[in-house]
């Protein structure tokens, strides 16, 4: 009964109360294309694929870089097809971290590096800019990708749609797979990894680099893509992992302390 009511209150929040309301309710009826493309293009067998543009933005988390997020692009299908696009601002947590990049990912990699403060509006930005394909996934280096990577960032960009998948958080302390009990759907947020048309994120001015701290940045793309009229889909993608780490934010600190203590 619980579980009802929980879908119950969710499905009145996101027709009434989601942010996009705030541009009136043509922004559901951008979130009912994007729902019904979705169904559709789940299904859809895609012809040919276009190269995609993989861009990461980083700076200290190069262990969780090479130890998942590189050895899951290179089990992608066709790989062929992607281009890394790398902006570090000067990582020290690993020594020769563009030489480590280039021994596990032996596709196309463009890499830049320059000793700059960190802002993940800043930072992505220039990943962004620094690449070259028609269509772009933005995210972050502690994820773990799915197999199919290439498939979906072609079919969830046709026309004017935008993909922001929801992310599957692991819990500290629980195998680095995905699971029910070993972690938890990023559904409020995470909607900083996303994938689109080039076009469309340089027609919005991409990521507004005047927030200077972590967040806020990935709602305000995400509000800047309704404004401009695209289509939003946002289904749960459990082949993208975010893998757990040390973190101010405080809702992932009590998560921690719970699962130190055996609550999770």
């Amino acid at each position: 009964m619980n579980k009802i009511y929980r879908y119950i209150k969710f499905a009145l929040w996101f027709v009434f109360k989601s942010p996009q309301r705030k541009f009136g309710y043509l922004s559901l009826w951008q979130d009912i294309v994007g729902i019904l493309s979705y169904l559709c293009f789940r299904f859809f067998p895609l012809i040919k694929a276009k190269p995609i543009s993989v861009c990461v933005g980083i700076y200290n988390r190069s262990e969780l870089f090479l130890t998942y997020f590189l050895p899951s692009l290179n089990l992608v299908y066709q790989s062929d097809l992607i281009e890394l696009s790398v902006f570090d601002c000067h990582s020290d947590d690993v020594q020769n971290f563009e030489n480590e990049v280039k021994k596990i990912w032996k596709g196309n990699l463009v890499f830049k590096s320059e000793n700059i403060p960190f802002t993940r509006s800043h930072t992505f930005n220039k990943a962004i800019r620094q690449s070259k394909n028609k269509i772009l996934f933005i995210c972050d280096a502690d994820f773990s990708l799915p197999t199919d990577l290439v498939i979906k960032c072609n079919k969830y960009t046709l026309g004017k749609l935008v993909w922001f998948p929801i992310v599957f958080y692991l819990y500290k302390n629980k195998p680095n797979v995905f699971a029910t009990n070993h972690g938890e759907w990023m559904q409020w947020g995470g909607k900083g990894i996303l994938s689109c048309k080039r076009k469309y994120f340089e027609e919005i001015g991409g990521l507004d680099e005047s927030f200077k701290k972590w967040g806020q940045e990935d709602d305000d793309l995400w509000m800047k893509f309704y404004k401009a009229g695209n289509y939003v889909i946002r289904n749960r993608e459990s082949g993208l992992l975010h893998h757990w780490h040390p973190s101010l934010n405080p809702k992932y600190q009590v998560l921690a302390d719970k699962a130190d203590k055996g609550l999770l």
